[in-house]
């Protein structure tokens, strides 16, 4: 489509530089030879060549904006799914505003260079080509009449260029300011408003908007400056054209009236891409600029082989997982965890206590391989995690973490979150569970629409929902990561019958705070500081009289 597109343009710049040779060649020919015939056939011809010419025009413009949108479309699923191979780690340091931009607007800035820039460029270049040798073929004397300033026009273009460049840097730099301030602000705006921060937000913002506006502004600036100057030079090849051409039609009768004219519209159509030129060149550039972010994006090497729904997974049989010699840090030298030992028996649950920062999460960011292990190993039924593939592994475990993600869709929908199951499926699995009166009570109970990011579910209906959507992957492994940290007393004690029924069948870790979870977990662990202090069953660890009693105390007792 690109060499096609590259064809057509040749064809329209033939046909442009055609017009005033013939207009030349009705002049000497019929105008001044008072032949009305061959002036009728001509003016038919020269109508013609233009309708083909507003013809090759228009397959241009839509060849090159279609081939635009078909490249993007391209490669903004290639950054979609380079983003969604990323580790999690690679979002720790990464705003997601700056993420959007990439996807969104750079893209199009991507777009316009096929669209606006490139080939545009191109066709103007050829077209310049020819319209320079046609001038000499008609008359090399009023060629370098015409392009005696053609070389300034050049280098102030080559000159402009390079103050035009830094000055797009900065623009899409403050885009993505601007796209990543915004997308913080929509996302914390309660909070915004709980201290009363609207204001000086406000104040923000509009420092970000006349950076961003003062770059702009620049561009433009530049621009002005350029095209007044191409301007001033076209008018001033045009005059000495007139003055040299019309000086010799009177005196040595060397130059035709044809010829003068002929090359007024060279002129016209000579400067007329030029100007547009320093125009692509900035579409280009600002495209450049997208398109190195853009790249760079995708060269990004902390991620994961992505994995199609095609590939098919070979679930991990229930089996034991232990941690051998397990330690990590996020940030260098300062550990998280140091050397965990651990076994989890098949169907065994085990449950991890702790302090906020204990290390508690970490072990599920390994498990799952969000974070790779630094030192030690975890063995997962009989195999290293190293060695299992990131589609076995997760489709093998289900997670149902504290942060819950929704769509803006039914309860239904966000049930299943597109995994292939049926409505008879869910049915089952709410009944099995006990969550009948829950779904029950609210409006159009799977029909019930769920806003986005779950607005109009309470933080424990958010959380319950995750739990079924969870079970439905009816996976071999199951962890829960504070589960039932917002629930009120009432469901919580309706999750507590569904844990125990669906951990039963499935080797287990339960990730909690409130204690009333974890009573009847086969092995509990307190943890401190990336180490494991206590180690048994709920009776055990009362009657040892540590860390576990005194929270247990802490939490049932003195309430």
């Amino acid at each position: 489509m690109f060499i096609g597109t590259i064809i057509v343009s040749i064809l329209f710049g033939f046909l442009s530089t055609a017009r005033p040779l013939l207009i030349q060649y009705a002049f000497d020919h019929y105008i001044l030879t008072y032949d009305t015939d061959g002036l009728l056939h001509i003016i038919l011809f020269i109508v013609l060549l233009l309708l083909l010419e507003a013809f090759f025009n228009f397959i241009f413009i839509y060849r090159s904006n279609f081939l635009a949108q078909k490249i993007i479309k391209i490669i903004r699923s290639e950054v979609f799914s380079k983003i969604l191979s990323f580790k999690v780690k690679y979002f720790d340091s990464i705003p997601t505003g700056q993420l959007i931009t990439r996807v969104i607007s750079d893209m199009e800035s991507i777009a316009s260079i096929f669209s606006q820039g490139l080939l545009v460029v191109f066709g103007d270049i050829f077209k310049m080509i020819v319209i320079i040798i046609c001038m000499f073929f008609v008359n090399w004397e009023l060629a370098f009449i015409s392009l005696t300033f053609l070389p300034f026009l050049v280098l102030s273009t080559i000159f402009f260029q390079r103050y035009m460049q830094s000055a797009f840097i900065d623009v899409r730099r403050y885009i993505s300011k601007m796209n990543i301030f915004l997308y913080e602000h929509i996302i914390g705006m309660n909070i915004i408003q709980i201290f009363g921060k609207e204001a000086h937000e406000l104040k923000l913002f509009k420092t970000i908007n006349s950076l961003h506006r003062d770059a702009h502004i620049k561009t433009v600036l530049y621009f002005s400056i350029f095209l007044p100057i191409v301007d001033v030079f076209s008018a001033i090849a045009m005059g000495l054209l007139v003055w040299y051409g019309a000086t010799q039609a009177v005196t040595q009768n060397n130059i035709t009236i044809g010829e003068i004219i002929a090359f007024i519209l060279f002129i016209n159509m000579l400067f007329r891409p030029l100007r547009g030129i320093a125009d692509r060149f900035n579409v280009l550039q600002m495209g450049m600029v997208a398109a190195n972010r853009v790249f760079k994006t995708l060269n990004e090497t902390n991620s994961l082989e992505f994995i199609s729904e095609d590939v098919r997974s070979n679930k991990i049989i229930n089996g034991e997982i232990i941690f051998k010699n397990v330690s990590f840090s996020y940030k260098e030298k300062e550990p998280v965890l140091k050397d965990i030992n651990l076994q989890i028996k098949a169907n065994e649950t085990l449950a991890i206590i702790g302090p906020t920062g204990s290390g508690k999460t970490t072990i599920i960011n390994l498990l799952m391989k969000w974070y790779d292990i630094l030192e030690g190993d975890i063995i997962i039924n009989n195999q290293n995690i190293r060695d299992i593939s990131i589609k076995d592994l997760r489709t093998s475990i289900g997670v149902v973490l504290q942060d819950n993600f929704f769509i803006a869709d039914t309860l239904m929908q966000n049930i299943k979150f597109f995994n292939k199951v049926s409505d008879a499926e869910v049915y089952a699995a709410v009944d099995k569970i006990g969550l009948k009166d829950f779904i029950n009570k609210f409006p159009n109970r799977y029909d019930y629409y769920v806003g986005e990011r779950g607005s109009g579910l309470s933080e424990g209906e958010k959380q319950l929902i995750s739990f079924l959507r969870t079970y439905l992957l009816n996976p071999s492994y199951l962890i829960l990561d504070e589960a039932t940290s917002s629930m009120d007393p009432s469901t919580e004690i309706l999750i507590q019958k569904s844990i125990r029924n669906i951990t039963k069948e499935r080797t287990s870790i339960i990730i909690a705070h409130r204690l009333s979870t974890i009573k009847y977990a086969d092995k509990i662990v307190v943890l401190e500081r990336g180490k494991i202090m206590e180690s048994g069953n709920h009776l055990e660890l009362i009657n040892l009289n540590g860390k576990y009693s005194n929270y247990y105390y802490q939490q049932f007792i003195k309430n």
